[in-house]
């Protein structure tokens, strides 16, 4: 067993060592290419892998959409173990190994991605090992991405130096579609992935219309809220859950900028101080969800952010699917996330903490100018933040034609049908 596992270690980074060599991985490649070229057949499966391999956003809910209407393609869920509990049917799932598996496991995976029809994901670089071993043609690759973007990205980002610029490039080719809901996301997709556009359909928003949740009315909302609450171990007593204002802070990865912040990028704001925000907040009985992007290296700790009673740890760790929970918040706090771009007509509030506004334009990029972009009140300070909390009613009022305006740019094709029309275009590809 330690000999197995010794050796397994040693071929996943000679794997990885050689991925990064494109050279030599290219002539690795070519007899594993021959071997599925000439001995491996595809069946009717339709493989589906969420964002960070969790059971979430445009790719879940085309894969439910596609168990419930009967598709021929049978859809299977590349499943991250910690979501076993969303599935009860074996034959709808494959189990996905973890990082420290033996070699023997991810050489399972690399067949069960073989013998697909189709492989739908929602990241650029999702299954880009496997995939770019075997011999691409023979099946249809479809890219669902997680969220509109409205920053720079690709080839087009302003941090990225030629190398990294050509990676990009080059990994998009394996696409065969790319959904998206509007002609200007279908344009900046297509330039930042310097890729044919006629690749990029405007199909809509796929979790938009099949999303399975029953947050409708106030009494589920309640009821999920205890649930957070009981799964993170948070006492319930010392709220009024059915009376609170729910606030979620979901800002973007800085991926161009080291962090000096602990727990949130919250801390970046002018003034801040913890307890003073956590004594607002109760006394206005309000709770803030914090969740940092996936890619940030902050590690806050879970249920209550250092012991603060109404400042909450909402990580993508434990509740990886936002989608689920997003009706019973209240208001929505971000920064250069195109989180808040599915709710410019709804009723929710839209707040941005944009205290690297110039900063960011400058060195990073936005897809268009700020003053378009951010339909809604911005801070740089603690004070401000709560200046906001306390009158966003009013505020909210003079940020109603922006929002239409933006929203009429980013979606052309409703939510409704969008399954459908995926589907229907990837048959065409098959």
């Amino acid at each position: 067993m330690i000999i197995s596992n010794f050796l397994s270690t040693i071929i996943k980074k000679l794997i990885n060592y050689l991925y990064k060599n494109k050279f030599l991985f290219f002539i690795i490649a070519i007899p594993i290419k021959l071997f599925d070229i000439l001995f491996i057949k595809t069946n009717n499966e339709i493989l589906f892998y969420g964002y960070k391999g969790r059971y979430s956003g445009n790719a879940a809910s085309l894969f439910r959409y596609c168990v419930s209407e009967k598709y021929k393609f049978r859809p299977i869920w590349l499943l991250d173990k910690k979501d076993l509990f969303y599935f009860e049917n074996k034959l709808n799932y494959f189990q996905l190994p973890k990082k420290n598996s033996n070699i023997f496991a991810h050489i399972k995976l690399l067949f069960k991605i073989a013998k697909a029809k189709v492989i739908v994901i929602t990241s650029v670089g999702d299954l880009s090992i496997y995939c770019s071993l075997l011999y691409k043609k023979k099946r249809i690759e479809v890219l669902l991405p997680h969220g509109t973007t409205i920053k720079t990205g690709g080839v087009m980002a302003k941090h990225l130096n030629k190398k990294q610029k050509k990676i990009w490039s080059t990994i998009s080719k394996r696409f065969d579609l790319i959904s998206v809901s509007s002609r200007i996301e279908k344009y900046l997709i297509s330039s930042s992935l310097n890729l044919d556009p006629d690749k990029v359909k405007i199909l809509g928003v796929q979790r938009g219309e099949f999303l399975k949740n029953n947050l409708q009315n106030n009494n589920n909302s309640v009821n999920q809220l205890e649930k957070i609450f009981s799964k993170l171990k948070i006492e319930k007593k010392n709220f009024d859950i059915k009376n609170s204002t729910i606030v979620l802070y979901a800002p973007t990865h800085r991926d161009h900028l080291q962090g000096d912040y602990e727990f949130t990028l919250l801390e970046k704001i002018d003034g801040f101080n913890l307890e003073q925000l956590n004594e607002f907040l109760k006394k206005e009985n309000m709770i803030l969800f914090l969740r940092e992007h996936a890619e940030s290296k902050l590690k806050p700790p879970n249920g209550n952010l250092n012991l603060k009673s109404n400042i909450i740890n909402f990580s993508i760790e434990n509740f990886p699917d936002l989608e689920k929970y997003l009706n019973f918040i209240d208001v929505i706090i971000t920064d250069y996330s195109g989180i808040f771009i599915e709710h410019l007509l709804t009723k929710k509030s839209l707040v941005f903490a944009l205290f690297d506004l110039d900063e960011y334009e400058s060195d990073r990029g936005l897809i268009l100018p700020k003053e378009v972009l951010f339909p809604g009140y911005i801070f740089r300070s603690q004070d401000k933040f709560i200046y906001y909390l306390k009158n966003r009613e009013t505020i909210d009022k003079s940020y109603i034609d922006q929002r239409k305006q933006l929203h009429s740019l980013f979606f052309e094709k409703s939510y409704e049908g969008a399954c459908k029309r995926t589907m229907e275009e990837i048959y065409k590809l098959t």
